[in-house]
This record gives structure tokens, sequence and C-alpha cells, in this order.
């Protein structure tokens, strides 16, 4: 049997915790376009910037995002996992309660590389933050240079694809070399705000992934092993 991908590993659904979701409405709405394509559990991952905000309040903003969220989520909808997308800033590994922006319940954080040229210092960044016994993923790697990604992946980390390089020629290249790898561990649709066709291109990815989605799979499954859900009452 045919295995399938039931996990969504980087969203922006929380109502008001960054731009992905302008409301409970709207986050209801990415809840049922998630689930109509079959999605089980979904990680919302709002955006951690560590030069405008600390640890302490992006927490305290996500929890009462969540808190909204799951007072009106309905029977059916997905599971949703508490997480972070954490852009990477020379320094953050210093941050107090960095290990705090792991998804909730876990040992996994989910960092974004800048998209500015990366320095020695940006890679050193990685790796000291992967020193610290984390599960490290990297968010989207087809979004950067391949040279730059090579570097990147002789670290002690793994990586999410976005729908994007199943569309292309050379995006399709460049995903089949880091899934026979074993680099690529999740795969996420980056959903902001309720689009369906974004979403239609996420699941329609997941499909590409052929014998990689079991591995894929387990992978997620593993990684997420233990985290706090918010499931509908």
């Amino acid at each position: 049997m045919k295995s399938r991908i039931t996990t969504d590993f980087h969203s922006h659904i929380l109502p008001g915790a960054d731009h992905g979701s302008d409301s409970v409405e709207t986050s209801l709405e990415q809840l049922s376009i998630i689930s109509s394509h079959g999605i089980k559990r979904v990680v919302a991952t709002p955006h951690f910037y560590p030069m405008s905000d600390s640890v302490e309040s992006f927490l305290e903003r996500r929890a009462e995002c969540a808190h909204n969220l799951h007072a009106a989520m309905r029977e059916g909808d997905p599971e949703v996992l508490l997480g972070a997308e954490v852009l990477i800033c020379n320094g953050i590994e210093r941050m107090e309660g960095l290990r705090r922006l792991t998804v909730l319940g876990t040992n996994c954080i989910l960092l974004e590389m800048p998209m500015t040229t990366w320095s020695d210092t940006t890679y050193e960044t990685v790796r000291a933050i992967a020193d610290m016994g984390l599960d490290v993923v990297m968010a989207h790697i087809d979004r950067y240079d391949p040279r730059s990604i090579e570097q990147l992946m002789t670290l002690d980390v793994s990586a999410q694809l976005n729908p994007d390089p199943f569309f292309s020629r050379r995006g399709k290249k460049f995903a089949a070399r880091w899934l026979e790898e074993g680099k690529v561990v999740a795969v996420g649709s980056d959903l902001h705000m309720a689009n369906e066709r974004a979403y239609r291109d996420f699941v329609g990815a997941c499909s590409s992934l052929d014998g990689y989605a079991e591995y894929v799979q387990n992978s997620m499954d593993s990684l997420l092993d233990g985290a706090h859900i918010l499931k509908s009452k």
C-alpha cells in the first residue's frame, strides 16, 4: 500500500501570531483546507525574529493565540502542534531560552536561514545550535543557493522542503538529491492565509515523494514524538 503524508511540518495558522492568519475565522478556514486534503496533524510555526522579539514575549503571544484557536476548533479539525520558525542571526545560540522554541514537548527546532549572503559566522551559529543537542531542521532549504545548502548540510542538521521544488525540472533534481541522501526529514506547506491553491500544491508535492514518503512521514513522527497537541474538544 502506498504511503501517504499525513503531517504538515511548517505552517502559519495561529490567529494573530504573525502575518499567516489575521483572525480565528481565517485560522478555521485554514484548518478546513488542511483537513479536506487528508492531513491529520499540522505544526504551527509562527515566525520568531530575534532582533525584534524576546523568547518570553513570543511564547506568551503564541500561547494566547493557541488558546484562542483551540477554543474554536471543531470536530474533524487536524491536530495542531506548537512550534516556531526561528530566524538565524549571529549569536542567537547565546539567546536566553532558545531551547524553549522547540516544538512544544519535543527536542526539535525549525531554523530559517537569512536571505542575505551567509558568512562563516552564520554557519558557525547553526553548528553551535546543533551542538546544543537539539534536533535541528532547516526550513525550506529549496529557497537557497544549492552551493550554500551543500555547505549547510555538512553540519549535523536535517532539512524541510516546501512544495516549490517539485514543480520545476531543476527543483525536482535538487529535491531528489537531498531525499536520496536522507537529509530531508520533513515537508511543509508554509501556509499563509486561507490559500486553497497553495495547499493543493503542497499535497501535489507530497504525492511526488514516491518511495521516500514513508521515510519522511516516519521521520516527522519521530521528531514530533511527545509533542503537546491541540485538538478539537
